[in-house]
C-alpha cells in the first residue's frame, strides 16, 4: 500500500512539467516594434518623427528601450579643417502584450 501512491505522484508531476512547456512559439506573450532611422540616401539618415513614437504609444505600445542606433561622424570640413562632429540616430523599442486572433 506504501509504494501505490509513487505511480500518483508521478502522474502529478508529468502533468506540472507538461503545464509549464510552451506549446508552440507562437505562444509568446509579447510583440514587439522597432522604430529605427531612414536611410535616405548612402550615409544620409533621418531621425525617427515625434509624431511616430507618439502614435506607437497611442496605440498600445510600451516604451521598453531607446538605443543609438547609427553614428555619423564627419571628420573634415569643406575647407579642410579637422573637424568632429558626431551625430546621432536613436532607435525606439516596444512591446505590448500580444493581442488574441
Amino acid at each position: 500500500m506504501k509504494r501505490a501512491w509513487i505511480p500518483l505522484l508521478l502522474l502529478v508531476a508529468g502533468l506540472m512539467v507538461y503545464g509549464q512547456q510552451s506549446r508552440d512559439s507562437s505562444s509568446a506573450r509579447w510583440e514587439h516594434k522597432a522604430l529605427l532611422p531612414t536611410e535616405i540616401s548612402p550615409a544620409r539618415y533621418t531621425q525617427v518623427q515625434e509624431w511616430e513614437i507618439r502614435t506607437a504609444g497611442e496605440q498600445g505600445w510600451e516604451l521598453v528601450s531607446v538605443s543609438p542606433y547609427v553614428y555619423l561622424n564627419e571628420e573634415r570640413g569643406p575647407d579642410g579643417r579637422k573637424l568632429v562632429v558626431t551625430q546621432t540616430y536613436p532607435a525606439y523599442y516596444f512591446k505590448r502584450p500580444k493581442r488574441e486572433r
